[in-house]
């Protein structure tokens, strides 16, 4: 066999052996914290968030560095896992305090003891890896942290009716927000 034809066999073999990898952690990476899509209409609201469910795993997920806590207090969170979380927008609406058109979002987190400071930012579609732009934000939300007797092991958004209002409940392991939206004015 010719050193060429040795050389392409080795690449060849190279990339299957890259190809191979790369679809194994995608799989997995993805089995880890699944996918999910939460829909919501009524009159005057209609919307769609996106985002990934970590599971809990035996880990403490909020509470100080020092506990070691997976998302500490004050620090930066993607309100999931893998990519940001995307909230669609088909009707223009007040989402906490803050109004909102018709649009795509990136939604993010400063969890808190006693309450998060949820982020609104203009770059729907990025990674969740790394905190966004500040610069590129709509605005931000506080809202209350309610402790739940009920430990939730993977992380879940939900979106339910209250009067003309949805909420928005995001809740993972004792901790629960909830955000209302209503239709803007």
């Amino acid at each position: 066999m010719s050193l060429t034809k040795k050389i392409v066999l080795a690449i060849g073999i190279l990339l299957l052996v890259v190809v191979a990898y790369v679809s194994y952690v995608m799989v997995t990476a993805s089995a880890k914290s699944p996918a999910a899509v939460e829909n919501y209409h009524q009159p005057g609201i209609s919307m769609k968030i996106e985002y990934c469910r970590p599971y809990k795993r035996e880990r403490l997920i909020f509470g100080t560095a020092e506990e070691g806590a997976l998302q500490p207090f004050g620090k930066y969170w993607r309100l999931g896992a893998n990519d940001a979380t995307k909230l669609t927008l088909d009707t223009d609406v007040i989402f906490g305090d803050q109004p909102l058109d018709k649009g795509s979002y990136s939604l993010y987190a400063f969890p808190g003891k006693d309450h998060w400071v949820i982020g609104i930012n203009s770059e729907a579609d990025r990674s969740g890896s790394n905190p966004p732009d500040f610069s590129k934000d709509i605005g931000r939300v506080k809202v209350p942290v309610t402790t739940t007797t009920e430990s939730q092991d993977q992380f879940k958004i939900s979106i339910s009716q209250s009067g003309s209002e949805a909420i928005v409940s995001m809740h993972w392991d004792t901790t629960l927000v909830k955000i209302p939206v209503r239709p803007a004015d």
